[in-house]
C-alpha cells in the first residue's frame, strides 16, 4: 500500500497554519471593485446539502462585497443538462457552476480559464494543486487552462470491526493459521482475501460485503481495476482501455473480476451482493453479518459510530485497500467549480469563488451541513479525519487514487454499457473472461460511435 501522506496530531496543527491559496485571498481583493450592484446566478447540487449553511450566509457575502447570489439548485442527475442547455441556446444565465466527473470534459470549452484570477488573486495554478490532492491537476486542467477548482471528492474504502481485529483468540488463531498478525490495515489483496476468509462463520456470517448492484457495484469493480494500474476506460488516443486496441489490459480486467467474483464463490461474501448497493451493503454490516465493507464508506460513516450501531457491532475503522500493483491508486469521484467564458460577471464570479472555498466556509461544510463532504485540499482532508468527520481510510485513497480520462462518451460508457454487464458479471451470468471482452468491445463500440476514434 502507497504510504499515507495526511498529517496528524502536531503536524496537523502546524499545518493548518499555512493558509489555502484561495483562502489567503479576502473577498475585499479581486473583483471587489466590480461587484457593487451586481447579482449573479450559480448553479449547485441540490444534493449538496452539506452547504446548506454555507448558502445561509449568502446576505452576509453581499452585504460585505455588494454582489447579491442567486442560487439555482437542482438535481445531480440535471445539473450538466441544465448547464449545457443554458449556454447552448445562447442564455448564459449561469456565472459560476459546480460539475460532478462526468461532465467536466463536455462542460470544459465553455469554461473560462482560471489561472489568470489566481494570479491577479495573488496565488497560482502551481500553488492551488500543490495544496490539493495529486490527483486534481490531471483532472481539473484541459488543453492547458484550469478550467475548473477542486472542492469535493471521494474514494471506495474498507471499514471493519474493531472488536474482531483486535480480540486476542482471533489473533492468536489468526496467526496460527496463516503465519502473520492480524493486519490493521492489510498491505495486499492476499492479506484481504485471508481476513476474509478467517473472519467468514467466526463471530459474522460473512468476512466481507460490498455493493454489486448499478453504480455502485460497477465503481466496486472498478475500483480494483484501478488498483491493477488500469486507469480509467479510455486510453490517451481515447480508444478502450482494454478493448480491441489494448488487448494487453483485458488480462488485468480479468484478474479483477475474478478477484471479486471469487470472494462471493468461495462464501467470505454472501451472493446477495448482487442486489446490494451501498445502502444494502452498509445495512448488511451494521446488522453484525460480516466483518469488513468495501464500498464508498464515507457516506455511512456517520451511521457507524452511532450508538445503536456500536452498541451492537462495536467501534469501526478504516483503511485503505491495498493496491494489486505497486504504485497504483483506485478510482475517485470528484466535483469541481467553474466560471462559464460567457459570464458577463467573471470578476464577481471568482469572488464568490473566494469566498465558498474558504477555510471558514468549508469547516462549515464538514461540521454543520448535512450528508458527507470529502474535500480534496489536503489541509481540509487532514482536519476532517481529526475531527472524526471522514474515515482516514478513504482519507487515505483520496491521496493516493489516480485520474482517468473523462471525455462525453466516458459517462455512457459507464452507465449504458459497462453497468448492465458489471450487474451480469455478478450474477454469475457472464465468465471474468466475457466480461473483459464484452466490456472491452462495447466501450470501444461507444468511443467510435460518438466520434471520438475512427
Amino acid at each position: 500500500m502507497t504510504q499515507r501522506v495526511l498529517f496528524r496530531g502536531a503536524a496537523l496543527a502546524a499545518s493548518l497554519v499555512v493558509a489555502l491559496p484561495l483562502a489567503a485571498c479576502s473577498t475585499s481583493g479581486a473583483g471587489q471593485s466590480d461587484g457593487d450592484g451586481t447579482t449573479i446566478k450559480v448553479l449547485v447540487s441540490s444534493g449538496h446539502q452539506q452547504f446548506n449553511p454555507v448558502w445561509d450566509k449568502l446576505p452576509e457575502f453581499t452585504a460585505e462585497t455588494g454582489i447579491t447570489v442567486q442560487l439555482d439548485q437542482v438535481a445531480t442527475t440535471d445539473i450538466e443538462g441544465a448547464f449545457q442547455r443554458d449556454v447552448t441556446v445562447g442564455a448564459c444565465t449561469y456565472d459560476n457552476v459546480e460539475l460532478l466527473d462526468g461532465a467536466l470534459a463536455g462542460a470544459a470549452p465553455k469554461m473560462a480559464d482560471l489561472a489568470p484570477y489566481l494570479t491577479k488573486s495573488g496565488s497560482s495554478a502551481e500553488e492551488l494543486f500543490g495544496a490539493q490532492v495529486g490527483w486534481t491537476k490531471g483532472a481539473m486542467e484541459f488543453d492547458g487552462k484550469v478550467a475548473y477548482y477542486p472542492f469535493y471528492s471521494g474514494a471506495k474504502g474498507v471499514a471493519y470491526r474493531e472488536d474482531l481485529f483486535t480480540d486476542d483468540k482471533n489473533k492468536a488463531d489468526f496467526r496460527a493459521k496463516y503465519g502473520y498478525d492480524i493486519p490493521t490495515p492489510p498491505t495486499t489483496p492476499d492479506q484481504i482475501v485471508d481476513l476474509a476468509e478467517f473472519f467468514t462463520n467466526r463471530g459474522t456470517k460473512y468476512g466481507i460485503v460490498f455493493s454489486g448492484q448499478g453504480d455502485s457495484g460497477e465503481t466496486t469493480l472498478a475500483d480494483v481495476i484501478f488498483r491493477h494500474g488500469v486507469n480509467g476506460y479510455q486510453a490517451d488516443d481515447d480508444n478502450a482501455l482494454w478493448g480491441p486496441s489494448n488487448t494487453a489490459n483485458q488480462a488485468k480486467v480479468v484478474e479483477s473480476a475474478r478477484w471479486l467474483i471469487d470472494l462471493i464463490n468461495k462464501g467470505y461474501a454472501p451472493r446477495e451482493v448482487t442486489s446490494m448497493a451501498t445502502g444494502e451493503a452498509t445495512s448488511f454490516y451494521t446488522a453484525g453479518n460480516a466483518a469488513m465493507i468495501y464500498d464508498h464508506i464515507y457516506l455511512p460513516w456517520a451511521q457507524f459510530s452511532a450508538q445503536e450501531v456500536v452498541s451492537k457491532i462495536g467501534k469501526t475503522g478504516s483503511f485503505e485497500p491495498p493496491s494489486f500493483v505497486e504504485g497504483a491508486g483506485g478510482i475517485t469521484f470528484y466535483w469541481g467549480r467553474g466560471i462559464p467564458e460567457c459570464s458577463k460577471n467573471k470578476d464577481a464570479s471568482w469572488t464568490f469563488m473566494q469566498w465558498v472555498m474558504s477555510e471558514e466556509n468549508q469547516k462549515l461544510a464538514l461540521t454543520k451541513g448535512q450528508g458527507v463532504y470529502v474535500p480534496t485540499d489536503q489541509n481540509l482532508l487532514a482536519w476532517s479525519v481529526e475531527q472524526g468527520v471522514v474515515p482516514q481510510g478513504v482519507a487515505d485513497a483520496v491521496s493516493n487514487n489516480k485520474p482517468y480520462k473523462v471525455t462525453t462518451a466516458t459517462g455512457r460508457m459507464r452507465q449504458k454499457i459497462n453497468i448492465p454487464l458489471v450487474d451480469r458479471l455478478y450474477q454469475g451470468n457472464l465468465t471474468p473472461e466475457e466480461y473483459a471482452k464484452q466490456s472491452g468491445e462495447a466501450i470501444q463500440k461507444e468511443a467510435v460511435d460518438s466520434g471520438l476514434v475512427q
